[in-house]
């Protein structure tokens, strides 16, 4: 696990983000609030935003939102790609872990759910997040017989 992990506010600017993300060379960043609790993800949704900026310009942003609004399913959220801020672009529906939750919790739902890090997370406050590399350089401590209590 990294403790102390790079956080970002509902607030913060997207450009600010991808800031950290290539600074830290890191795939995602928690997103929390004044408390530092949990609210939220941004990960591969800055992802929507780079292809929605590089793929061919629509026809008209504003036909496609007018006829969202009429015809979409009521309640539609604004696209990522179109967000400014953590708030806008982060995912809301987060998978977790504990500190004192097992590993091989943390690789279930890394595979179960295709994560590559999860924020570890006690009283509702992030305090670290674990990683694919974390955790495979806890299986090769696990498979070295002699660091096993044999």
């Amino acid at each position: 696990m990294t403790p102390d992990p790079v956080t970002v506010q509902p607030e913060t600017p997207v450009e600010d983000i991808a800031r950290l993300l290539l600074a830290h060379r890191i795939n995602g960043v928690p997103v929390v609030d004044d408390a530092g609790r949990l609210i939220g993800v941004v990960t591969a949704d800055l992802i929507h935003r780079g292809a929605d900026e590089r793929l061919e310009p629509r026809e008209s942003i504003w036909k496609e939102n007018s006829w969202i609004s009429f015809l979409g399913p009521k309640g539609t959220q604004r696209d990522k790609a179109e967000g400014r801020t953590a708030a806008e672009v982060m995912t809301t529906e987060v998978h977790s872990v504990a500190p004192v939750m097992h590993p091989s919790v943390a690789v279930r739902l890394m595979v179960d759910h295709h994560l590559t890090s999860l924020p570890v997370v006690e009283d509702g406050k992030v305090i670290g997040v674990i990683s694919r590399i974390d955790l495979l350089s806890l299986l090769k401590e696990l498979e070295n017989p002699l660091k096993r209590g044999n």
